[in-house]
Parts: structure tokens; sequence; C-alpha cells
């Protein structure tokens, strides 16, 4: 009978990677990431900040958790997370942790290793995987059940990001200037780029004009005569609106050297003091030049099969064809799937395949998916309307806050959230940044 049989191919092989949840402060979860990454036993599908969104992703049942418990509020809250799930769950606690705290969280049933302060990943490693798979050997019915999800490293200095897809129609460009809105709502200088020939989705999606745009700036490339004199303002953002005229796409294809290059229009937007960059990178022609200028990547996909290679595709030629010409690490590109309805891949289904892919093209693994953003027609009516999307409702707007707080470093002035405040870890005092949405 199906399902009774120990080769049966739903049966899960111990020789599959162990699919990793990774949960800390960023710069923590980031450090945690790229020593995994090509490390083969592991495929870290998610990862997350605060303890809401933890328990959001418990739904996508990652086999191991490794878990900074100073993200939560105190061992009340910790304890009560730990007895949601039945994830084997590696715990480093704050040095400060008393013996009763220890005792306690020993004798929870997830609770596979408890550590003070940090742990020599390399060295457990080993014992994780070990354990993971004695795990599947005895239930392998469940350990089938969740794939997939997200990583990141919070912002230091500059941040420029090319929101890029190698496919049109995902969204990207909505999710470029929802990023850009999210940064300005934050009370930082941010400059968003359209590279997109012609580029008719911001100045609709913004309410802008389609001139000035960056052709002003090819015509006079510096920060007083080419960006401050063409860029639109919407509060703390300005837009710098692609080119209108086809013919001339061909033009943003320039050496870094030159000096009406993308990588110039960043320099010069740095003297002009801007903290973010955001550059609206095309499907082709100039995103090998906006990559270059780039420190941080989000790439926009959706949830099906084709897309998914699609994806680590354009992965492979960022990180191998191009590794050598631009300065985002692995633990900087940031996957995004828009447009999320029933029926579609899962987070899960979909990152397996991505990753399967760039495994067998011998890149390593593919990044985990940051966030899932479900189909909201409200967005549609929104961006057509020059409104805000971001005011299109929490299910378009919530994954943008948690996605802003990764790449932003918490909220700036003008969040919307919480300000940095000191927590209680039982007698442990502990500064913590915004909590996302």
């Amino acid at each position: 009978m199906a399902g009774w049989n120990a080769e049966n191919n739903e049966a899960m092989n111990s020789d599959e990677a162990v699919v990793m949840l990774l949960a800390g402060p960023p710069s923590r979860v980031n450090a945690w990431f790229t020593s995994l990454q090509m490390d083969s036993r592991f495929r870290v599908n998610t990862f997350s900040t605060d303890p809401q969104d933890l328990e959001n992703k418990i739904g996508y049942n990652p086999e191991a958790i490794l878990l900074d418990a100073t993200i939560f509020s105190g061992p009340e809250n910790l304890i009560r997370f730990l007895t949601k799930t039945s994830s084997a769950i590696y715990v480093i606690l704050p040095r400060e942790a008393g013996d009763d705290i220890r005792k306690s969280l020993r004798e929870l049933p997830a609770v596979r290793g408890l550590f003070v302060n940090d742990i020599n990943l390399a060295q457990m490693a080993g014992r994780i995987y070990a354990e993971v798979v004695a795990l599947r050997n005895q239930a392998p019915a469940l350990a089938r059940v969740g794939k997939g999800y997200r990583t990141e490293r919070i912002a230091g200095g500059l941040r420029v990001i090319t929101v890029w897809s190698r496919t049109g129609g995902c969204g990207k460009s909505t999710v470029a200037a929802a990023l850009a809105l999210e940064a300005a709502q934050r009370g930082i200088k941010t400059l968003l780029v359209g590279l997109s020939v012609p580029d008719i989705s911001l100045p609709t999606f913004l309410n802008l004009k389609t001139t000035p745009n960056l052709f002003g700036w090819m015509a006079s490339p510096s920060f007083e005569g080419g960006i401050r004199p063409n860029v639109q303002s919407k509060g703390l953002l300005d837009v710098l609106v692609g080119l209108q005229d086809g013919i001339k796409e061909k033009e943003l294809v320039k050496p870094p050297e030159d000096p009406a290059s993308i990588n110039q229009l960043v320099i010069n937007a740095t003297f002009g003091g801007y903290s973010i960059v955001i550059l609206d990178t095309p499907v082709s022609g100039a995103y090998f030049n906006a990559i270059s200028a780039s420190n941080t990547m989000v790439m926009v996909s959706t949830p099906m099969l084709d897309q998914a290679v699609v994806s680590a595709e354009a992965y492979r030629m960022a990180f191998k064809r191009m590794r050598d010409q631009h300065r985002i690490g692995v633990g900087n590109v940031f996957v995004v799937l828009n447009r999320y309805r029933s029926g579609l891949l899962s987070s899960n289904e979909w990152h397996e395949a991505a990753d399967a892919y760039a495994q067998t093209m011998g890149i390593g693994h593919f990044p985990p998916v940051a966030e899932v953003i479900p189909e909201v027609p409200e967005v549609a009516l929104a961006a057509n309307a020059g409104r805000s999307v971001l005011t299109s409702g929490d299910d378009f707007a919530a994954p943008i806050h948690r996605l802003g707080d990764v790449l932003y470093g918490g909220g700036g002035d003008g969040a919307s959230r919480e300000d940095h405040k000191v927590m209680r870890f039982g007698p442990i005092r502990i500064r913590k940044g915004a909590i996302g949405a």
C-alpha cells in the first residue's frame, strides 16, 4: 500500500539537506547564514528577527531552528514559543541567564541544545545534522511537511539596492516603489532611480511626471547639475524617473568609470546626502550596470516553478558570471515572492526547486525567501491611482515593513513602530530594536 513502503518516494532520504530556520538579531542571523551557505548538509529556508514573525514562520515546518533568545522580551514568552513547535531547537541564551532559566529550558522536549552567549557553528553543524537525521528516521512521514523561507543583514552605511527580476510582470517596480516609500517614511533620505526604458511604472505608481528624468543626469552627470534639478520629491523620497525614449536605452550601458554611468550616479548620490539608493533595475539592458553599482539585491519573483528556475539562473549569473564585478555578498540577497495565491507553489516548494537548480549549477544553496507577499487587488488600484501602495492594506504593507527592518536597520525617525526599548529577560536588561509588524 502506498505510504507504507520504506522505499516509497515520499520517504525522506537521509542525505537530503536539513531545512533550517535562523532566528535572532540581524547581524547574528547573517553570520549564521554565511557559515551554513556552502554546507550542503543544510538549507536555510527562512529567518526571523522578532517573535511574532517567528511564530508565523513555524507554519513552514523547519526541521531545525537556531534561535538567539534575546529577540524575546523575557523567559516566559520564550518558553511559550518553545512549547508550540516540534522542530529541533538550539537556543543561545544571554550570558547572564540564571540556572533556573537554563534548567526550565532543558526540560522542554523541543530543545536539543542550550548554549550561552554564542555557538561555534562550525563545530556544532555535525551534531545538528546527525540529530535531525535521527529524528527523520523516527518519524519520516512528518519530516517531509515543510520547506523554504529567508535571511538578512542590517544596513550599515550607504545601502544601494538593486531590485531585480529576470522576467517582467512580477511586480518588481511595485516592490521597488514600496521599499523606497518605506525608507522615506522612516525618516531616511532616499533616492529611487528608474532604469527601465521606457519608465512608465514609477511615474504612474508615484503620481509623477515623466520629465524631468534620468536624461537630465546623463546630460550633466553631477549632483548639482544632474541629480538635484531632475529629481521629483515626495517627502523624504526623491525619484529620478527613468528614460522615456527606448532608443536611448543603450546609453545606460556604460563602464563604471564613465562620468554618466550608473556607478557614478550612485557615487554622486552619496555626495548629495542620500542614505538609501534604490535602483528599479530592468530585466535586460542595463541590469549588469545596476548590479555592479549595488551592495544589496532584492530579487522579485512569483511562486511558479518556471520562475524558481529563472530566479536561480539569475542568481547564478550574478554570483558566478559576475562575481568579481559587484559588491553584493550572498548575505545581502533578499528574495521576495510576490502575488502569492492559493494553487501556486508554497514558499517551501518554490525555494526547494530554486535551491535544487542552484546546486545543480554548482553555486551552493539558493538564498532563503525573505518575504512572501500575497496577491492583493488593492495594490494595483492604489498604484494606478497614484496613491502609495503601502496604503493597500496590511497583507501588502506588513511584508514590506519587515523587509524594511532588515534593510534599513529598524525604524528611523519616521517609522510607525516603537523606538528602541530596554526589555527584561528575567534579571537581564536587553536593548531591543523596533519590533516588526
